[in-house]
C-alpha cells in the first residue's frame, strides 16, 4: 500500500493524542499543585480534567473515521447485491482514504466487467435469437428458462414459452413432433405437417449451471438443406448412369450395326466375335446396375450375438490374411452377414492394393463400448484428396470400378450405428478401422 502521499497516518493522530493527553494532564496536575500546594488534591483535579479533554479529542478524531467505515461497509453492501454504480467520497490521506481508493477502484473495474458481459451476453442473446436453429434451455423441474424466436415458433406457433413447463410448451406441436421432442432422443426426423414434410433434427445435452441441472435442446429444421444435398446427388447419380450408359450403348449400337453389315455380306463366321463383344458390354452394364441397386435394396440390419472366432474363421475360407492378436471372448453384436460383406470388400481392395498377401492383416478389439475391426496392408496407401472421397458414393480410381464398395460398406457401418475410418500407415499402406457399438439388444 503506498504511504508516501499521507499527511498524517491514523497511528500517528492517536500517538498524537495519547501524547497532547498526558502532557496537557501534567501540565494541569503541576499548575494546580502550585496552586492548591496539595498533591492529591491536584492530582484529583488534574485526572478528571485531563480523561475528559483525551476522551472529546477520541471522539473528535474516530467520528470521522467512522463515517468512512461506514461508507464503506455500506459500499461493500452494495457490491454484494451487484450494484457496482457506488463510489465513495474520499477526502483526507490516511489509511481508510486508501481502502476507499481500493474500494472506488473495485467498484469501477467491477462495473465496466459488468458492462462487457452485458454487452456480451446482447451481442450472443442476437445471434441466438437471429439463429436458424431452436435453442430451449430447461431446468431441472421441467421449466423453460430459455428459448429463442425460432424455437418459440416451432413448439408454441410464435408464442412465449419462457417460464413454462415444457410438457404444456410442447402441447401446440403437432403429435409427432411433440412425442419426438418428449423422448429427448438426437437423431433425424421426418413429420407430416400441414404445409408438407418437414425433417428435423434434434440434439439434446444435460449440464449443472449453479448446482442445478438443467437441458439444452436444439431443434434445426434440415427440410430445405437435406432437399437441396438430394437434388446433388440425383444430378451426380444421373451423370454417372448416363455416362456409364454411353459407354456400354454406344460400343453396343456399334457392333450391332458392324453385325448387320456382317449379315448382308453373309460373313456369318465372324458374326461370334459381335455377339461377345455385346454379351461383355451388356455384362459390364449389368454388373454396374447391380452394384447401385445392392445400395438402394440394402435392408436394415438383423443383429444378434456373434461369435467371433466363428466370424474369423469365415472370413478366413473366402481370403488370405493373417490375424494379429487374440480374438475377443465376448461376442460381437452386429448383423453378420453384412459385416461380413463390409469385411470381404476391405480384405479385396487390400489385395488388390499391390500389398503382399502376407502383409495384408485383420485386428479386433473390444471395450465395454464397442468392437474395433481394422484392415491393415502394406500396399500404395491412398492421397489426401482420394482418401477424402473414397467413401463417397460413385467415386472410384479404378478404371472399371463403380464407386460402389467402399460407399456400400460406409452405409452398411453406418446402419449399424458405427463408424468407418481411413488412414495411411507409417511406412506405408493403409487401414481401415470399423467402430461398431456393443448395445446388445439396445438400439442406438
Amino acid at each position: 500500500m503506498n504511504t508516501t502521499n499521507r499527511k498524517f497516518s491514523l497511528e500517528g493522530k492517536l500517538c498524537a493524542i495519547v501524547a497532547l493527553s498526558v502532557t496537557l494532564g501534567l501540565g494541569i496536575l503541576v499548575l494546580f499543585s502550585i496552586l492548591i500546594d496539595e498533591f492529591l488534591a491536584a492530582l484529583t483535579v488534574a485526572l478528571p480534567i485531563s480523561l475528559a479533554v483525551s476522551i472529546w479529542l477520541v471522539r473528535k478524531l474516530t467520528q470521522n473515521q467512522n463515517i468512512k467505515i461506514a461508507a464503506i461497509h455500506n459500499g461493500m453492501l452494495n457490491l454484494m447485491d451487484n450494484d457496482f454504480s457506488v463510489s465513495i467520497a474520499n477526502t483526507g490521506k490516511d489509511e481508510l482514504n486508501e481502502i476507499i481508493s481500493v474500494f472506488n477502484q473495485l467498484s469501477e473495474k467491477l462495473r465496466n466487467e459488468r458492462q462487457h458481459v452485458y454487452q456480451r451476453e446482447l451481442l450472443l442473446d442476437m445471434v441466438i435469437q437471429h439463429s436458424n436453429m431452436g435453442v430451449v434451455l430447461i431446468d431441472q423441474e421441467d421449466r423453460v428458462i430459455y428459448s429463442n424466436g425460432f424455437a418459440k415458433d416451432i413448439i408454441n406457433a410464435g408464442k412465449p414459452i419462457n417460464g413454462m413447463y415444457f410438457s404444456d410448451a410442447i402441447k401446440a406441436t403437432s403429435d409427432v413432433l411433440r412425442e419426438i421432442i418428449a423422448q429427448r432422443k438426437d437423431g433425424l426426423f421426418r413429420v407430416k405437417e400441414s404445409s408438407g414434410d418437414e425433417l428435423y433434427h434434434i440434439t439434446t445435452g444435460r449440464f449443472i449451471l449453479n448446482a442445478r441441472k438443467h437441458e439444452v435442446l436444439l431443434l434445426k429444421r434440415m427440410t430445405f438443406e437435406l432437399h437441396r444435398q438430394e437434388a446433388m446427388i440425383w444430378k451426380k447419380v444421373i451423370r454417372t448412369i448416363t455416362h456409364e450408359l454411353n459407354n456400354s450403348l454406344a460400343p453396343i449400337s456399334s457392333m450391332a450395326h458392324s453385325g448387320q453389315l456382317l449379315v448382308e455380306q453373309k460373313k456369318y463366321d465372324q458374326l461370334s466375335v459381335v455377339f461377345e463383344t455385346i454379351g461383355e458390354r451388356a455384362q459390364h452394364l449389368k454388373h454396374f446396375i447391380d452394384g447401385y441397386a445392392r445400395i438402394a435394396k440394402l435392408p436394415m440390419p438383423e443383429k444378434k450375438v456373434v461369435d467371433w472366432s466363428e466370424f474369423v474363421k469365415k472370413l478366413s475360407i473366402a481370403l488370405e490374411f493373417s490375424f494379429d492378436g487374440n480374438v475377443p471372448t465376448s461376442p460381437g453384436y452386429f448383423d453378420p452377414v453384412q459385416i461380413q460383406q463390409v469385411v470381404t470388400n476391405l480384405l479385396k481392395n487390400a489385395h488388390e492394393s499391390g500389398s503382399a498377401t502376407d502383409q495384408i492383416c485383420l485386428t479386433l478389439e473390444q471395450n465395454s463400448q464397442c468392437s474395433v475391426l481394422q484392415v491393415l496392408d502394406r500396399g500404395t496407401g491412398m492421397s489426401a484428396n482420394i482418401m477424402e472421397n473414397a467413401l463417397l458414393p460413385f467415386y472410384t480410381t479404378k478404371q472399371s470400378g463403380s464407386g460402389i464398395g467402399l460407399s456400400l460398406c460406409r452405409e452398411i457401418v453406418d446402419a449399424h450405428g458405427g463408424h468407418i475410418s481411413l488412414e495411411n500407415r507409417k511406412g506405408g499402406g493403409l487401414c481401415v478401422k470399423i467402430l461398431l457399438p456393443n448395445n446388445f439388444g439396445g438400439g442406438h
